[in-house]
């Protein structure tokens, strides 16, 4: 099938989705597999179009060829973008990791190191995107673009937790289901069916288990503090205290003697969009091939009128 006006429609469209993709990463409708198939397929349609086409025999036929191959780009993009990057998602990095992206070579995020004091004071609030040998600060809020991906920082909650025995020994403290596994900090990656944060760590000298779920307040009962409510279990066992605890103070029980800090950590996350580059060739193409196409098509159309 040659191109004709319907191929450049169908790259009009692919450039509009392509720019609604880049104006809202994060929106899930757009990342549908689905979607992704059609307009893999529609990418091959028009690239059909434009091999038929490889030799005019109507006026305009080489314009919407120009268009045709413009939505091709674009979609190339745009299904690049959903395969290497996947769905929109939060980055796993503890405090002190570098995180890698398993299809890129060159791009990384380095998350700062934390102490109870600093993550107290929410003073962490930014982490680092190297992209080779170059450094750029992802502050809360901001966003950065390189090539298919886009990575966003905002603040989210933390704790930083002292565990010591009843004899005051210090514990090290382990996550077993974290992104460190010997790590102090609770990141909280996971929300409860009532939307709250949760967390959860071990210290396995003593043999105990703990479960965290982290509260910014409580304002229909007058808390407009942050606090968590704790379980500790015995290893492999029952529960042996279930409370609350706020930040800096002191909670003993169970062999445990623990301190929770409670304050932010930024967390990124990240998202597929179509190429930069691709996209302004991708969008240059398909409007000088509509543009040539409506000057031929129009100069055609007053020719036949002025015979």
């Amino acid at each position: 099938m040659r191109a004709t006006v319907w191929s450049l429609c169908l790259a009009i469209a692919l450039c509009a989705l392509a720019a609604i993709a880049r104006q809202n990463p994060y929106d899930m409708r757009i990342h549908k597999w689905e979607l992704t198939l059609i307009v893999a397929l529609i990418g091959l349609f028009l690239l059909a179009n434009v091999a038929s086409s490889v030799r005019p025999v109507r006026l305009g036929e080489g314009f919407a060829a120009l268009g045709a191959i413009g939505g091709f780009v674009i979609s190339i993009a745009f299904v690049a973008a959903e395969l290497l990057v996947g769905p929109p998602q939060r980055i796993g990095g503890a405090p002190g990791q570098v995180y890698r992206p398993p299809h890129s070579a060159q791009l990384s995020v380095a998350f700062p190191e934390v102490d109870a004091g600093s993550l107290a004071a929410s003073s962490p609030d930014s982490v680092v995107v190297l992209i080779g040998d170059r450094r750029e600060n992802l502050a809360i809020g901001s966003e950065v673009r390189i090539h298919s991906y886009v990575l966003t920082a905002q603040r989210w909650p933390a704790a930083y937790v002292s565990a010591r025995s009843a004899a005051h020994v210090g514990q090290t403290v382990t996550q077993r289901n974290g992104i460190a596994f010997v790590s102090p900090v609770l990141l909280f990656p996971q929300l409860d069916s009532d939307g709250l944060p949760v967390d959860s760590f071990e210290v396995p000298a003593l043999h105990r288990d703990v479960s965290v779920k982290y509260y910014p307040g409580l304002p229909q009962r007058g808390i407009d503090i942050p606090f968590v409510q704790l379980e500790i279990d015995e290893e492999n066992g029952g529960p042996l205290f279930r409370g609350v605890s706020v930040s800096g103070r002191q909670l003993k029980h169970a062999g445990l003697d623990l301190i929770f800090t409670l304050g932010s950590y930024p967390v990124v996350s990240m998202a597929p969009t179509p190429d930069s580059f691709m996209f302004v060739v991708g969008i240059c193409m398909t409007s000088l091939g509509l543009l040539g196409f409506i000057i031929v098509v129009t100069r055609q159309s007053l020719l036949r009128k002025a015979a």
